[in-house]
């Protein structure tokens, strides 16, 4: 038996362009958002229904423009409705390659809407069920109105929560949700009208009324036949609105009758072509989709990957490498630490499809001597032939402890898919090929489970024929993957930004890192042992209030105590209806009950230990007594640099407690000193030269208290009657407009109420009114354009503001004020980081950078270089670029970090 399954294509556009989150497009920065979540939606429905090669499928989509005949019936049909947006229009439009390419057919009947064509089609089904010998016909939509459909012959499957859970509607279903039967649907929605299609409905009747009116006497068609029996309300209703609610019910009424030509055989389902999806799933760059339906693309020319297997053949390949425009470099390892890992093999791709491996330390191989492969790693450097990879400061670093100092790499494909979609979380090779090429990578998993001997687990024991594939498909993706891409970084303007930051930043983080950062292990073990002290006698003074002792890392019991023990105020619940013990709640308690203000207290000095002073000590390498984290250039939209393993750029502020945690970081070898250099407000300062706001500008040029000069202006005070928290206020405040804090977000932080804080807001806007200009104008422009890009020209796509939804327009908006600031700031630490890395390194300077902190940089420093490293240090942050405002930066030198 055959089965029906009829598609409502534009409503689950629709409901997936709303559900899934509006940042979501392609490299190029088309939007994909709605058409991911309907290709996700089909790809459930395909699996869990098993829509085989006799069943009928069809999708239906509304035809763009022209007229239908419910807007002839009634001029206001969906005049209310809020326009298109532009990014679902654009998706609309790219739906039907999609369609085709999951093997459903696409209908559109110009004149009528999708629902009309549907009901047609699930008619027809119906009345000739035994000539197509059909079991049941399944309607997949958003829209209740299809429920008047329903009967033992036709479902409906209807999207409840997000994009892929699916309910199926039979009668029962429809009493159980609404109290009424499919047949009453249509009197039911012609009562209760539809405010988002202006369907007016019956004023005054509402869902519940609507419904006792159906179950009493079975249609409005009886109800007003017997009239009389109605309350008086209902009854004046009814009367009063009765061409309303005929207008209403001609206008839910599904059309059964729409002229398709179309032969039934059509629709006949034939699964789909592997390639024809595949290339559609590329172009949407879809690989979750991709690698769900493993699906795979064969490469466009055929691959020859090789081994070197001798010095000679070594030689050779630089000759070939020398001839190559490009080339791409990818190399095996023991272990992810340079410190106590060895290369096992290096791939390089000369072109797309060729590609050698030169194998390095393969058990029981014949291996090419690690000292040839030195030299060839040299004269490579040496011969200005740059080289590029996929992530490839992780290369660069194991050959750095070779010796060899590598050269800027020529591109690197991961940062530059960060460049083209910043918003996008995952930029690894893998996910970038088959979502890019369509070309699904051998796993490292899949590359060991039988070839690696138990307890051995690593690269070296890989045979060298399994090897080649798998290393040279590495180098081999990376080039093809910035063939694809470098000429986008061009066509978006991003390649000054690109070339003279991004690249040159690979070779500073790739120091940086194999620096490290000492941190002084006894002392840390010292202050671990204080701070239990201090957690002890926090927890008993606290369970001296509370009369017992409980779990204080227990939320519930936590619960228990304030709210039922205790009898404290409950501010809020959690998502379960337990009692909330956040921050915020705690916050608000402090102010009167000592019992909050000791568990935050508590909490504070628990996090710092478990996070900082107890772990950190787990994460020194045994080699160098130092920790080495990792700085990602592809962690941020902004473009600032994040830390992670351990999270350095995390390291608490210079409270007492973050303080004495800083003070564990202190230089490894006698006679040294921590240099830190801090930019003075420098996002501020890119907020004036960026606005060209004069009070700003002079408060800068003038080495002013912006803080304070701030607060003077909010609070209608000169200086000497200024507070230390009335500066506070007025700082939150400035960086609350970097921010883009609301009103209320500002009111949070400052503890002053939103009328204050909104007031407050104005007040700074009054004094810095290009700041006004800068904030309307850089919102319209996000809006007209869909981006906005930093002062270097790095660009961030910001679909989130246009949305409908007032939430996430409004944190569109956030992002439109502060994404050029932010980013612009971090990309002027870049270029400071870059001069001075250049600096040490061209002076033979024994100094070290060792941190970067956000607007601040770390430095181990031996003494005789202390005066001259402070000054070049100062001279290329304040110098690193131009602004109508001076970048000013506060140095200090000590015995450990402040």
């Amino acid at each position: 038996m055959a089965r029906v399954f009829l598609f409502d294509g534009t409503g689950l556009l629709y409901r997936a362009y709303f559900a899934i989150d509006q940042s979501l497009t392609t490299t190029s920065g088309v939007p994909t958002n709605a058409l991911y979540g309907l290709s996700r939606m089909l790809v459930k429905f395909l699996k869990e229904h098993v829509i085989i090669n006799e069943d009928y499928c069809a999708f239906m989509l509304d035809v763009k423009g022209g007229s239908t005949y419910r807007k002839e019936l009634y001029a206001d049909y969906k005049a209310h409705r809020p326009e298109t947006p532009e990014p679902l229009l654009k998706q609309i439009s790219l739906a039907d390659e999609l369609i085709e390419g999951f093997g459903i057919k696409l209908i559109k009947v110009p004149g009528y809407e999708a629902d009309d064509v549907i009901a047609t089609l699930a008619k027809k089904f119906e009345k000739e069920k035994q000539k197509y010998n059909i079991s049941e016909i399944n309607i997949i939509t958003s829209d209740k109105d299809m429920l008047q459909l329903v009967n033992e012959n036709i479902f409906v499957w209807r999207v409840e929560k997000g994009v892929t859970d699916l309910k199926k509607y039979t009668n029962n279903e429809i009493i159980e949700k609404y109290g009424i039967t499919s047949e009453q649907i249509k009197d039911y929605l012609a009562l209760v009208g539809d405010v988002s299609d202006n369907i007016p409905g019956v004023s005054g009747i509402g869902e519940k009324t609507a419904a006792k009116i159906l179950n009493e006497f079975g249609s409005v068609e009886n109800a007003l036949k017997n009239i009389s029996k109605l309350p008086e309300k209902i009854r004046n209703a009814i009367e009063n609105n009765i061409e309303d609610f005929e207008l209403s019910r001609k206008l839910v009424e599904l059309n059964t009758n729409v002229e398709i030509k179309i032969d039934i055989e059509e629709l006949l389902y034939k699964g789909y072509d592997q390639k024809k999806l595949l290339n559609v799933l590329k172009k949407f760059e879809f690989s979750s989709v991709i690698k769900e339906l493993n699906l795979s693309a064969e490469l466009t020319n055929k691959v020859e990957y090789k081994v070197i297997e001798n010095e000679r053949a070594l030689s050779d390949l630089l000759e070939t490498i020398m001839k190559s425009k490009k080339i791409a470099l990818d190399l095996e390892t023991t272990s992810l630490d340079p410190f106590e890992g060895k290369i096992v093999g290096i791939s390089i791709a000369v072109d797309e499809g060729k590609a050698f491996y030169i194998p390095i330390a393969h058990v029981g191989a014949k291996n090419i001597p690690i000292e040839s492969v030195k030299k060839f790693l040299r004269d490579l450097f040496n011969s200005g032939k740059t080289v590029g990879g996929h992530n490839i400061k992780f290369d660069l670093k194991f050959i750095s402890r070779l010796g060899i100092e590598p050269q800027i790499p020529s591109f690197d494909s991961m940062i530059e898919a960060y460049l083209l979609n910043p918003n996008e979380k995952k930029f690894n090779l893998d996910e970038l090929s088959l979502k890019l090429l369509g070309h699904k990578m051998i796993s490292y998993e899949d590359l060991v489970k039988d070839t690696i001997p138990l307890f051995a687990g690593d690269f070296s024991y890989i045979p060298v024929d399994t090897a080649v594939k798998y290393s040279c498909e590495d180098a081999d993706m990376s080039l093809r993957i910035h063939n694809l891409l470098h000429p986008l970084i061009y066509s978006n303007e991003m390649n000054e930004l690109y070339e003279k930051i991004e690249l040159p930043m690979i070779l500073v983080l790739a120091n940086l890192e194999l620096n490290g950062v000492y941190f002084d292990i006894q002392y840390l073990n010292n202050l671990s042992q204080e701070m239990d002290k201090k957690l002890l006698a926090l927890s008993n003074r606290i369970f001296e209030i509370t009369g017992e002792a409980f779990n204080l890392n227990s939320p519930k019991q936590l619960g228990y105590i304030l709210f039922e023990k205790l009898k404290l105020p409950s501010v809020k619940s959690t998502s379960t209806g337990a009692y909330s013990t956040d921050v915020e709640v705690l916050e608000y308690l402090a102010n009167e009950y000592e019992i909050a203000k000791l568990i935050l207290e508590y909490r504070k000095i628990q996090k710092l230990k478990s996070t900082y002073v107890d772990a950190i000590p787990n994460m020194v390498n045994k080699n160098t007594k130092r920790v080495h984290a990792s700085f990602n250039q592809t962690g941020t939209a902004t473009g600032r640099l994040s830390s992670s393993d351990p999270n350095l750029q995390n390291l608490p502020g210079r409270s007492d407690e973050g303080k004495e945690i800083r003070m564990a970081v202190k230089p490894q070898k006698d006679g040294w000193y921590i240099l830190g250099a801090d930019y003075s407000q420098i996002e501020l300062r890119v907020l004036a030269h960026i606005t060209e706001d004069p009070n700003l500008i002079n408060a800068f040029k003038e080495n002013k208290d912006i803080h304070l000069e701030t607060a003077k202006k909010l609070f209608g005070v000169s200086e000497e009657f200024i507070t230390e928290n009335m500066r506070r206020i007025g700082k939150m405040v400035n960086f609350a407009i970097v921010y883009g804090v609301s009103p209320y977000g500002l009111a949070k932080r400052t503890g002053l109420d939103v009328k204050d804080t909104k007031k407050m807001i104005e007040a700074y806007l009054d004094y810095y009114k290009n700041v006004q200009e800068y904030m309307a104008n850089i919102k319209e422009f996000a809006k007209k354009n869909g981006y906005v890009r930093t002062m270097f020209g790095r660009k961030r796509d910001i679909p989130q503001i246009n949305s409908k939804d007032q939430n996430i327009r409004a944190e569109g908006e956030r992002i439109a004020i502060n994404t050029p600031i932010q980013g612009s700031a971090a990309d002027i630490m870049k270029i400071a980081m870059i001069r001075i890395y250049e600096r040490l390194k061209d002076e033979k300077l024994q100094s070290m950078m060792i941190l970067q902190v956000h607007d601040e940089l770390v430095f181990e420093v031996p003494e005789n270089e202390v005066e001259y490293v402070k000054k070049l240090v100062k001279e290329e942050m304040e110098n690193a670029v131009k602004l109508r405002v001076p970048l000013l930066v506060d140095i200090y030198v000590e015995k450990y970090m402040l």
